[in-house]
């Protein structure tokens, strides 16, 4: 085992962070605070970077051992019959892949959650739920079955709960508990995810039985070849129908945790949590554990798209019903993000487009730009939340420093709301020219590593070999989500670091402390150089040819996943056919995505919001002329009678009736939740109270009736002893008599 044998520790050290901080963190808190928080702080830090070292050190170990994949048993889990199910770690290039983000993005956000939550009365609770959502995120993404994935997905989805509620006792004007609430529509709508993992691991051990990955693969592929009929009792079915809702039930789990349309809606709620929270699960991890589970199933996904299955009733494939999904997804969140004005929904409905966009690429086949955009996408979004974190802080302190001594008891004051901010790039640098850099990433504007990520996707999209009307849909949608992506981000950062001041506390405003901006600029450096991963030509003539790409051509990271992604092995083999794309740069498809991001941008920033708002209380631009110079040109009565209502009519339309009053109300609200409540208040007080009690009760109560009488006979006196011997003894007489005299 070798090296490998150290992989166990990746799981211990967050345990122990856990069990320090959960044990005895409170203590040194209480006892000195300026000690205390750098004890609690730092000692969970470093058990996230000991993890870190642990996933660096399986990094260089696959190398050393040729990229083999290998399994690290701890011990015999489940053991019933032929049901056989180790706690196992399975050690691959893909496992390793998500081990370095979530422990390498997890340390920074660890590290930069000091700053931000000093003072914080709970201190060190927080950072015990860091280091457990840490260990269950390493469970998650190191299991080598889906009922080990299953105890991480659950165990994310429970600190996920504890994170987004961490300030559970906060209200808001109307007396709402608004983490509370979060955290509640996290947890329920992630239970719709659930339920269908659920069933689709049944289904899959019903099938295949088992639900260790690689047997399950192996199965599939060798059922799949030989033509092999999946028998229900009485009924059988195809292989490739049963994998068609196998592979749709992981996408409606997928939807759970990664956001993606209808399940979404309890993303942008969660932006309710501390902000190391929504870095750490919305931006880094959590979220990218639906991307995880359809890559790791890649197999049974291809062989869906090799078998022709269709959905009945929909009439396309499962794989193609994910990246419907997706691009969908990217597009309308991507329209939502436009009419939000708290700094954080806008990067929170960012995510869910982001998201769509991976869901997109692996639903069409395209596992490594899945991936490659997961891994920039952590470093730019975990920057951006981190970034809007440092903004929020000397927003806080500037409404800090100016309510001493002339406090507005009635001041409704939003750290948060970027119509307040303004001109901070002057009070906080560093702060702004980090966020920039990741604002840059997420546009997709050359070189920074959106640009890379986002490009390989709309290449996949617009030059598959899989010339379908799929395709194109997803095309030309993800083209206009990126467009939308340019155009909220350059809204953001004009409207938070430019013009002037719009609130007294963006005038007082200042820099974060180092601990929080040390981060910042780490991950600004990865935002800006990440996409050198995956570049293009980036290792050509240096590594052995890549046996995909004639030519030599070697792509580190399509390189480095090609060892855990099955689907290119069983291509080569000729089992199954995966949309192959040119891996070269598409000058066409990356100089549209860049036009488009560049004219987005600067309509954005120059025309749309050039020298507006002036003030906290001035409407947004959007819904007044945004250029000046079209009131002389015969445009400006179609502009403003035409285009402008249509589009705030379609923005408050997807925003409000269709995300608010549809989703969140209505389908959360009405369908979901009070359904669930329902069902919960009928099993208390029907099925509980009135069953099982009343059986219990009843039971008690004939019991009692029947001692009540039997007590009635125990007098004590002889007499009536003597009476109950007579009448008993004329009872039996008459018993026994009564045949003799009836004949």
């Amino acid at each position: 085992m070798g090296i490998f044998g150290l992989a166990p520790l990746l799981l211990v050290f967050p345990l122990v962070g856990v069990l320090f901080n959960g044990l005895v963190g409170r203590r040194f808190v209480e006892y000195n605070r300026q000690t205390g928080e750098k004890w609690s702080g730092w000692f969970a830090s470093l058990m996230a970077l000991s993890a870190f070292a642990i996933a660096v050190t399986m990094f260089f170990g696959l190398g050393a051992h040729e990229f083999h994949a290998e399994t690290v048993v701890l011990f015999d889990w489940i053991h019933a019959g032929d049901f056989y199910v180790p706690w196992a770690m399975q050690i691959d290039t893909l496992s390793v892949t998500m081990m370095l983000v979530v422990t390498g993005v997890g340390s920074l956000i660890h590290i930069y959650a000091i700053g931000y939550m000093h003072g914080d009365p709970n201190f060190s609770r927080f950072f015990t739920y860091l280091n457990l959502f840490l260990f269950f995120m390493l469970i998650l993404v190191s299991g080598n079955s889906y009922l080990m994935l299953f105890v991480g997905w659950e165990g994310v989805g429970l600190c996920s709960f504890l994170l987004i509620g961490f300030w559970f006792d906060r209200v808001n004007d109307k007396g709402e508990t608004m983490n509370a609430n979060a955290a509640r529509k996290a947890f329920v709508a992630n239970r719709v995810g659930d339920l269908a993992m659920i069933l689709a691991m049944s289904l899959t051990f019903w099938t295949f039985k088992s639900l260790e990955f690689q047997p399950v693969f192996d199965s599939a592929v060798e059922m799949f070849e030989s033509g092999h009929m999946v028998h229900f009792g009485a009924f059988e079915a195809t292989l490739g129908g049963v994998l068609t809702a196998i592979t749709a039930l992981f996408l409606m789990g997928a939807a759970g945790k990664s956001a993606q349309i209808p399940l979404y809606v309890w993303l942008p709620d969660a932006m309710a949590g501390p902000t190391p929270v929504s870095a750490l699960i919305h931006a880094a991890t959590m979220v990218t554990s639906g991307i995880y589970l359809i890559v790791r199933s890649n197999v049974l996904f291809e062989i869906v798209r090799a078998s022709h299955a269709v959905i009945p009733g929909i009439n396309i494939s499962s794989p193609d019903l994910v990246a419907l999904t997706g691009a969908a997804t990217a597009v309308f969140a991507g329209l939502i993000a436009f009419t939000q004005n708290d700094i954080k929904k806008v990067l929170a409905y960012s995510t869910v487009s982001q998201l769509g966009f991976m869901v997109a690429a692996i639903g069409m086949g395209a596992y490594v730009a899945g991936m490659f955009h997961l891994i920039t996408h952590a470093f730019f979004k975990a920057l951006l939340f981190l970034g809007s974190g440092s903004v929020i802080h000397g927003m806080e302190h500037g409404h800090h420093h100016i309510s001493h001594g002339h406090h507005d008891a009635h001041d409704k004051f939003d750290p948060q709301d970027m119509r307040t901010m303004g001109g901070l790039r002057h009070k906080m640098p560093w702060t702004f020219r980090t966020y920039m850099a990741g604002t840059l990433a997420l546009a997709g504007i050359f070189p920074f590593a959106g640009f890379w990520s986002k490009d390989e996707i709309l290449a996949h999209a617009s030059s598959s070999d899989e010339k379908t009307a799929i395709f194109t849909i997803v095309y030309i949608l993800l083209s206009i989500a990126a467009f939308c992506t340019a155009f909220y981000m350059g809204r953001q950062i004009k409207m938070v670091f430019f013009g002037k001041p719009r609130h007294e506390a963006a005038e007082h405003a200042h820099e974060s402390p180092p601990t929080m901006t040390v981060p910042l600029m780490i991950l600004a450096v990865l935002a800006t150089l990440g996409g050198l991963l995956n570049l293009p030509f980036l290792n050509n003539g240096i590594a052995e040819a890549n046996h995909h790409h004639p030519g030599g051509l070697w792509l580190a990271l399509e390189g480095w996943l090609e060892h855990s992604i099955q689907a290119f092995h069983l291509t080569e083999e000729g089992v199954i056919h995966l949309p192959h794309t040119p891996v070269v740069l598409s000058p066409s498809v990356a100089g549209i995505s860049t036009v488009l991001a560049l004219i987005a941008l600067g309509l954005a920033f120059f025309v749309v919001y050039g020298k507006r708002p002036s003030s906290a209380t001035d409407p947004d631009p959007l819904q007044r002329t945004p250029i000046w110079w079209m009131a002389v040109l015969p445009f400006d009565t179609l502009y403003m009678k035409g285009i402008i209502p249509l589009f705030n009519r379609l923005a408050d339309f997807l925003g409000y009736t269709i995300d608010w009053d549809l989703w969140h109300n209505f389908v959360h609200e009405r369908i979901i939740r009070d359904t669930f409540v329902g069902f919960a208040n009928f099993a208390s007080d029907v099925l509980d109270r009135q069953g099982v009690d009343g059986l219990v009760n009843g039971a008690g109560q004939v019991a009692r009736w029947l001692s009540g009488g039997l007590r009635m006979t125990q007098t004590g006196y002889a007499r009536t002893y003597a009476l109950s011997i007579l009448l008993g003894t004329v009872a039996l007489l008459a018993y026994f008599l009564w045949p003799v005299i009836a004949g």
